[in-house]
């Protein structure tokens, strides 16, 4: 049996955003709608999902846009829409994806969802044969009510927290009980964050979700645009930048990294 794991990097779509969605800055006090402010403020950054392919199993991680983005984005999006405005060209939903690489949805043994955002849940739907969806504990818990009506139809099973050698709490959970993928416990931008930690061919892959928003993000430790907890997110990004000076790291993804390709690790 492989001692490793490969993880796709799947971009699902693209999104523009005011750049302070993405990262925090104290000379404003609120997430600006798209567009209000001057272009150069504006930011088109990917909306990736990954599948991670396992001796004893098929995971995917977030479901990335709804396919209805493309024909009724304002309406999928509803109040969302002002602060996000989505692009999901032919042959890049997750399902599509997927397709492309010859794996039926029935065959994904889990989905899990890092946390409950609109970009990560919006196309949850196009994987609703799978298997098992997974979400943290802490992540349900805290969700708003619009935020489970999107996933309706899913059945969620929730994982409560437990010791794991990763993470800022050293907390989380080991998908597959052998020590290959740890969903690892990196709250902050929201209070139930799931990062995930891969052991791939070359040594460690770390995905980081939303905790940063890209390698500057964890490098000046500047938090997302939008958290519950500031001090929650800074140990986050912290963690992250130490995991990425490990000699065995092998790359740190965020999800809406425009620097980030497509790829296997």
């Amino acid at each position: 049996m492989n001692k490793f794991v490969k993880v796709h990097v799947m971009h699902c779509g693209d999104v523009k955003v005011d750049r302070r969605l993405a990262y925090k800055d104290s000379n404003l006090d609120h997430i600006p709608f798209v567009e209000q402010r001057s272009e150069e403020h504006q930011l088109w950054l990917p909306v990736s999902c990954y599948l991670i392919e396992h001796p004893n199993g098929t995971v995917v991680i977030d479901a990335g846009w709804s396919e209805d983005v493309r024909t009724r984005p304002e309406e999928h999006l509803g109040h969302a829409y002002k602060f996000c405005h989505p692009r999901l060209p032919s042959g890049q939903s997750v399902k599509e994806h997927l397709e492309s690489k010859k794996i039926a949805v029935k065959n994904i043994d889990h989905v899990v969802i890092s946390h409950l955002d609109i970009d990560h849940i919006s196309g949850i739907h196009l994987l609703g044969d799978a298997k098992s969806f997974l979400v943290s504990e802490p992540e349900w818990n805290s969700a708003k009510s619009f935020q489970k009506a999107r996933c309706e139809g899913i059945t969620f099973e929730t994982f409560s927290l437990e010791p794991i050698p990763f993470g800022p709490y050293h907390l989380g959970k080991d998908l597959f009980l052998d020590g290959l993928v740890y969903l690892v416990f990196t709250p902050g931008h929201t209070e139930g964050l799931i990062s995930v930690v891969a052991r791939v061919k070359d040594g460690w892959l770390l995905l980081t979700s939303d905790a940063g928003y890209s390698e500057k993000s964890w490098n000046q430790l500047i938090l997302p645009g939008n958290s519950t907890n500031d001090q929650q997110a800074l140990e986050s990004l912290k963690w992250i930048s130490s995991f990425s000076k490990r000699d065995d790291c092998v790359a740190v993804i965020a999800n809406h990294d425009p620097s980030v390709k497509y790829g296997i690790y």
